[in-house]
């Protein structure tokens, strides 16, 4: 059997390393504002989502809903291009696998975005047609 020290497991929950990794984590956001287009359209689409909720007045539900969609458009952008990244950097010439990798992880954006924009058509239009 395998026993770990109980410094090593105190270690590895210090609140240094919550930090660090927060630290990554928001440099990869940050990377991907500043190199990503679709990226900042998507944000674009999430901040037009939260200002028309405040506007309209959105339920409970209906924000819940909203902070998923957003949350996996937005996840499914950086995974995207975390992937697009990692290729590159491994195979600089032309490859069908690439090719059918890259399209996959595009088309797990497009089902999120799509996903996305229903959920949008559902908490809004009735709201943006709702007689006054």
């Amino acid at each position: 059997m395998y026993y770990i020290p109980m410094n090593r497991v105190i270690a590895s929950h210090h609140p240094r390393r919550r930090l660090n990794s927060l630290k990554h984590a928001s440099r990869g956001i940050c990377h991907a504002v500043a190199n990503e287009a679709n990226f900042r359209i998507q944000l674009a689409v999430v901040l037009v989502s939260v200002i028309a909720g405040l506007v309209y007045k959105i339920n409970l539900m209906e924000w819940l809903a909203l902070t998923v969609v957003c949350g996996m458009l937005l996840s499914a952008e950086l995974i995207n291009t975390a992937i697009e990244e990692f290729i590159d950097h491994l195979i600089h010439e032309h490859h069908e696998g690439v090719r059918i990798i890259k399209d996959l992880t595009a088309g797990y954006v497009l089902t999120t975005a799509i996903c996305a924009g229903v959920v949008f058509l559902i908490v809004f239009v009735p709201k943006i047609f709702q007689p006054l």
